[in-house]
């Protein structure tokens, strides 16, 4: 053998090695401790970690692991063990949900109803049952006045006598309801006013602390007492205009003023005035424009598109309204689907895409160098859920995951792995606009969950990132090439090639992850604009999730 090719073998055994600060983090990487829902190895979360991804996760509905009444056991054995040690870590939990992070509904209802016997006698106990400042981002549980409503179908669920009536709502949740009832203001009333009047007949809060007021018949009164009488009083809604126009018309045609025929003219011009009205005093909220573009676009009037694609340009409105990424997919498709030949479909497109790209902090700055994007497209990620009364594509933890993959894909220019059984790249086209792409990567279906498969496969090309990002179930049931479970290929992927940070985003809360929530690997729990505004933060710390949530203010007073 000539010098130069011995000389060639050693050069390239020598860069095969992997340098010993890489191969101390390969040693520190612990063993599987548990394992996951089909038995196969897998890492616990603490139950902290395992609540805040229950509720920025989950709804109250069947999942392709858990059912519905298992979802509910589990979490109540969370709140329970802690509720015993950790109160107000509990609180701040469902505060920073509902409030702050993900938005979640029900799943943050049941905790919220499940804390009641843990924090009672508290000196916050009434400030978590109270009204959230969104202003000053310090309260308790309740966003909207129906999540009062809500909390107590709950509990009188989980707290029935033996002759079928409800038990009486905790002292804290009475005292803070009443006080929610107290500062809200008029049009907060008038709108959830069947919500209201049921709660007020349970807590009986003090009108005469509320600083609303209605006027009627020239006299000034509380907009609780005038509810409570059953004076109407009107939170100038689209649905409270719309109904009021239509029977205005109504009564027209049956009094023989206009025939049936007019009636439709002139019923589309109210509802398009009523629209207009709304739009133009910002009484109409982000979510209601989302939900009725169908109606605005019936009988269009083009001064109301322009008012409703500003409306949905907008992405502060849409990150402060709590909207979902998904929920601006599920508009762009039903308009794409149900009336693509109307003449200001592309328009109202165009300005959801234009919301949806606002609504995401600046990727490409905060991650900089190369990213891979791993989609999880196994058969239990496309379960789906139910949007309405429709099964939305949109609705799957796959759906979700592409429309994650397609948003960091086009912001980056990630390469993204798609894996199941077996892996593959996933070679996109960069000039589709996200919704589509995001469509795309979901629409495959590969069997098993093998995130080893796609460790492997960027490990055998010797792919260099700086980051890869997992969107899955973590319901890890196949090994990778030459047998590992997932910590094994990442293990050689890290000796092999390259030590990257990993963000894994769990996309079902089942309770255990493939990788452990240590050093390098991260875990992020929920799919809306909160977990892109985490990414773009740092670079990273682990323990972020609970020193966040630790930071909640729930009752300024409380000094814990």
């Amino acid at each position: 053998m000539k010098m130069k090719e011995r000389n060639g073998q050693l050069k390239n055994a020598l860069g095969a090695m992997a340098p010993k600060k890489r191969i101390q983090e390969v040693a520190s990487i612990p063993a599987e401790d548990t394992v996951n829902r089909q038995g196969c190895k897998a890492y616990s979360l603490t139950d902290e970690l395992r609540l805040i991804s229950m509720l920025n996760t989950l709804k109250i509905e069947p999942q392709y692991y858990r059912s519905e009444n298992d979802t509910i056991k589990e979490l109540r054995d969370l709140v329970e063990r802690i509720g015993l040690k950790d109160p107000y870590f509990l609180c701040q939990a469902i505060v920073w949900s509902r409030c702050m992070g993900e938005g979640m509904r029900s799943i943050n209802h049941l905790a919220a109803a499940l804390a009641a016997p843990f924090i009672a006698g508290q000196p916050y106990a009434k400030a978590f049952y109270g009204l959230f400042n969104k202003k000053e981002q310090v309260g308790g549980c309740i966003y909207r006045p129906d999540d009062m409503a809500e909390i107590k179908d709950v509990w009188a669920a989980l707290n029935t006598k033996s002759d079928g009536k409800m038990i009486a709502l905790a002292n804290a949740m009475k005292k803070g309801f009443a006080s929610a009832l107290e500062n809200l203001d008029t049009y907060s009333l008038a709108k959830y006013k069947d919500s209201v009047i049921d709660i007020t007949n349970l807590v009986h809060p003090r009108s005469k602390l509320s600083l609303s007021t209605v006027v009627i018949n020239g006299k000034k009164m509380k907009t609780l007492d005038a509810l409570m009488q059953g004076i109407t009083v009107s939170a100038d809604t689209h649905e409270v205009a719309n109904s009021e126009a239509g029977q205005v018309v109504a009564a027209a045609v049956k009094a023989g003023k206009i025939t049936k025929d007019e009636a439709v003219e002139v019923l589309a011009e109210a509802k398009n005035d009523n629209w207009e009205a709304l739009l133009d005093d910002d009484r109409l909220g982000i979510l209601a424009a989302l939900r009725n573009i169908r109606n605005m676009m019936k009988s269009p009037r083009k001064s109301v598109i322009d008012k409703l694609c500003k409306k949905l340009s907008d992405g502060e409105a849409l990150r402060k309204g709590k909207v979902m990424p998904y929920q601006i997919d599920t508009a762009y498709e039903v308009i794409n689907e149900e009336m693509p030949n109307n003449e200001y479909a592309h328009r109202v497109m165009q300005a959801l895409l234009d919301g949806y790209e606002k609504s995401v902090p600046n990727l490409a700055l905060a991650l900089p160098g190369k990213t891979c994007v791993m989609v999880d497209c196994s058969g239990s990620m496309h379960t789906s859920c139910y949007m309405g009364q429709k099964r939305m594509r949109t609705a799957t933890a796959c759906g979700k995951a592409g429309l994650i993959a397609a948003t960091i894909a086009k912001a980056t220019g990630a390469d993204v792995v798609r894996f199941g059984s077996s892996a593959e790249m996933y070679k996109y086209n960069k000039t589709l606009n996200v919704f589509k792409l995001g469509e795309m990567i979901a629409n495959s279906n590969m069997g098993g969950t093998s995130i080893a498969a796609a460790f492997d496969l960027i490990r055998r090309n010797r792919l260099k990132y700086d980051r890869i990002i997992i969107l899955s179930d973590n319901e890890c049931n196949s090994r990778g090439w030459g047998g590992s479970w997932t910590s094994g290929a990442y293990k050689n992927y890290v000796h092999d090639v390259t030590s990257p940070y990993v963000y894994a985003v769990d996309l079902a809360a089942y309770g255990t992850v493939p990788l452990k929530n240590d050093g390098k690997v991260n875990y992020y729990f929920g799919y809306g604009y909160s977990m892109f505004t985490d990414i773009a933060s740092r670079e990273f710390n682990p323990a972020m999730h609970i020193e966040k949530i630790r930071k909640v203010v729930i009752d300024p007073n409380y000094k814990g």
